[in-house]
């Protein structure tokens, strides 16, 4: 049996969830807003020692493989849906505010299509966004003028540049390495820098219940944590989550009934003709089924973390 993939932990790996699909690379869709058809799942495996879930892909597929899908992205139901990611991330920022100030730089990692980036920097020192798609890069930098990086983090770590907040919105679990990641943000935080970072909470009574048909269990998330996996995770690279707050997402009703679809295909003509009403078209709805976290976390000295 293979061992877990934090490679701080040497706890066996047991199947989890089996949705009887053989899972297929080459198929995978990596745009953050899927298309309504539905998809295959992958088997998702879960540690005996720290209650570890992820995908089978995470375990079969190269980091390198995964960037070169998100390179080719171009995300045109991301961008018709840009008016309602606005209301959410004006949301989240007053959630995040009392970390963020004029005398801070931030990198974002995985910034996207810029929305979160335009509404963060006005109000800090300098931002930085990171984003491995080119079309993402290009639509940031047109219509926001924001300076973005299209490259990976570890190649941006070579830069030497130093943050004093990381933020990093719907990420974490789409990288097949989180672990390195996290290092890698540990290097280039100031002392006393941040992380935040939004992802779901797999111990949520949603999550809970859902189990199997849990509707975030999607090919391109590679990890699954808990509030408890992720406390562990972040304090073995020296960083200490000290708050988590619930998120609450914006979207448009007519995108919410595309989810629907998927996550109930029996009731798909129901939905579809539901979306053919145009009022629906113009709305919007906030969501929020608690499972949803935004985690902060201090960069703490080595000394301390082995104390």
């Amino acid at each position: 049996m293979k061992s877990c993939l934090n490679n701080k932990c040497t706890g066996e790996i047991i199947l989890l969830y089996d949705y009887g699909n053989n899972s297929d690379l080459a198929e995978l869709n990596v745009d953050c807003t899927q298309p309504t058809k539905q998809f295959l799942k992958p088997k998702i495996y879960i540690c005996k020692k720290c209650e570890l879930k992820f995908s089978e892909l995470a375990i079969e597929v190269s980091q390198n493989v995964i960037e070169n899908k998100y390179k080719d992205v171009v995300d045109h139901v991301y961008i018709s849906e840009i008016l309602y990611k606005q209301k959410y991330f004006s949301n989240l920022f007053k959630k995040i505010s009392n970390c963020l100030d004029k005398n801070k730089s931030v990198l974002e990692v995985g910034s996207y299509y810029g929305v979160f980036g335009n509404i963060i920097k006005p109000n800090v020192k300098s931002y930085s966004g990171l984003e491995l798609s080119k079309h993402g890069c290009d639509y940031s930098s047109q219509n926001y003028n924001l300076k973005v990086f299209n490259e990976t983090l570890e190649n941006h770590a070579k830069r030497k540049i130093k943050y004093d907040v990381v933020i990093m919105a719907d990420v974490i679990e789409h990288f097949s390495d989180p672990f390195t990641i996290i290092e890698l943000i540990d290097e280039i935080l100031n002392e006393g820098g941040l992380l935040i970072f939004t992802t779901f909470n797999m111990d949520s009574f949603y999550a809970k219940i859902t189990g199997r048909n849990y509707h975030w269990i999607l090919p391109f998330h590679l990890f699954y944590f808990s509030n408890k996996t992720l406390r562990s995770i972040c304090f073995e690279r020296n960083l200490e989550i000290f708050k988590i707050s619930n998120d609450t997402r914006t979207v448009s009703v007519y995108y919410l009934l595309g989810k629907l679809e998927k996550i109930f295909p029996k009731l798909r003509l129901i939905f579809l003709s539901i979306k053919k009403i145009k009022i629906f078209n113009n709305l919007n709805i906030n969501v929020n089924l608690f499972d949803l976290n935004i985690y902060y976390a201090k960069k703490i000295s080595k000394q301390h973390n082995s104390d």
